[in-house]
């Protein structure tokens, strides 16, 4: 296991600036927003525009990753996101900010997301070795989810009671230092020169690949339905947690210590997802993740007591991060690195397009029977999902004994191999 190099430090630290900006952006705008409406369909319909650019740009975005360089995606991307969520800071200091004002920074803000996430996802391959993939994205998922919630999600609590502006105008500032970050890479990595094309053929390519290629079609199909749950079951989990008439009853600090447990969970899985994946093997630990997630959602069907709620948290971010580590590891290993940053779309373009559908789907089943029946459905489409789509999804088939064709191809100029 070699060293990582200096440039993953750097990208490291950017995202994981970034990240906080994220968990800042995640929990307070929905609680900012409880100030204005307590309807679940426009509750959760924050975190379905917050999705929406995945379904409408990733494909776009991925053709950009593998023509352009992508230090300078990554760099526009951070400084877009600082610059909406600065003009949203400012209507709120101004009281002009309203429900449809924060509709849009949030849309802008997941546009950011798409070209930021794609690209970077690209780009990891041309900084480490294979070999060193696992490990240099448990570290990055694990600062994702730390930053989100353990220290993102309590600190917008504690922030929503002090100042609302204030969860729009430090993420602003956030993503403005992570774009100076970004901008210190020491190269552009730009994608190896390729024949002239449209978007429209680039994307066709990538779009081809994943579709064709029976392991990686799976593994999208099971994505996106697992997000598609997930997007119901937890857009409106903050009305079963928050509030006086809420079945738990908790203030909104509260709520953000439940996702800082969530991201203690987290930091467990990514410290120990090198280590389970190479002792279990990438198939049996991403199944296993999975079907254990989906067995401890059904906790809120029986129960309203905060400690066994906490213990699911902590297990759902354990089991999520050991999943997401072994998934993206995998695809950066069979994918050949020219197409990596259009079959990551097109894969993002199915697991968070059905975001936006799912959050729809769990306010609309929330408000036409309970939260209960919102979350009982999730559970049930996920273990169904992983039922069908399991068997092209071996140890071979996910990279453990690439062939050499299999392997990404180095697609940036000057980087550590």
């Amino acid at each position: 296991m070699s060293t990582l190099p200096g440039p993953f430090h750097r990208l490291f630290a950017a995202s994981t600036t970034a990240n906080l900006a994220d968990g800042l952006v995640l929990v307070g705008v929905p609680l900012l927003a409880l100030r204005s409406t307590r309807e679940p369909v426009l509750i959760s319909g924050i975190q379905a525009v917050f999705t929406l650019p995945w379904l409408l740009f990733a494909l776009q975005a991925g053709a950009l990753a593998d023509r352009r360089g992508r230090k300078g995606l990554l760099v526009s991307a951070a400084t877009l996101r600082a610059a909406v969520l600065a003009l949203a800071g400012a209507a709120a200091l101004t009281g002009n900010l309203t429900l449809a004002a924060i509709y849009l920074a949030v849309f802008v803000v997941g546009f950011g997301e798409v070209l930021f996430d794609t690209t970077s996802q690209s780009l990891l391959p041309a900084m480490v070795a294979r070999e060193d993939l696992g490990r240099a994205n448990g570290r990055l998922i694990g600062a994702q989810t730390v930053m989100n919630n353990f220290v993102g999600a309590p600190l917008a609590g504690v922030l929503v009671g002090v100042a609302g502006a204030a969860v729009l105008l430090g993420p602003a500032a956030l993503y403005l230092a992570a774009a100076l970050l970004l901008a210190r890479l020491p190269q552009r990595y730009q994608p190896e020169a390729r024949p002239p094309a449209t978007m429209r053929a680039d994307i066709a390519e990538g779009l081809e690949h994943l579709l064709h290629h029976p392991t990686l079609r799976s593994l999208g199909l099971l994505g996106a339905v697992l997000n598609l749950a997930n997007a119901a079951y937890f857009g409106v989990i903050v009305l079963f947690v928050v509030g006086e008439g809420s079945p738990m009853g908790l203030p909104e600090v509260a709520f953000g210590g439940l996702a800082a447990i969530l991201a203690a969970g987290s930091v467990t899985g990514s410290l120990l997802a090198a280590r389970v994946e190479a002792r279990f093997g990438p198939r049996r630990t991403l199944l296993s993740g999975i079907a254990g997630s989906s067995l401890v959602m059904v906790t809120p069907l029986v129960t309203t007591a905060v400690a066994p709620i906490a213990a699911m948290a902590f297990l759902l971010g354990l089991a999520s991060v050991l999943v997401n580590v072994v998934a993206v590891s995998s695809r950066q290993r069979i994918v050949p690195g020219a197409l990596l940053g259009r079959v990551n779309a097109s894969f993002r373009l199915l697991v968070m397009g059905a975001m936006p559908l799912g959050a729809a789907v769990g306010g609309v089943i929330a408000s036409a029977t309970t939260l209960r029946a919102t979350f009982a459905t999730a559970v049930a489409l996920q273990l169904l999902a992983l039922v069908a789509l399991h068997r092209p999804i071996t140890d071979a088939a996910l990279g453990a004994d690439a062939t050499p064709d299999h392997r990404p191809a180095t697609t940036s100029v000057g980087t550590t191999p």
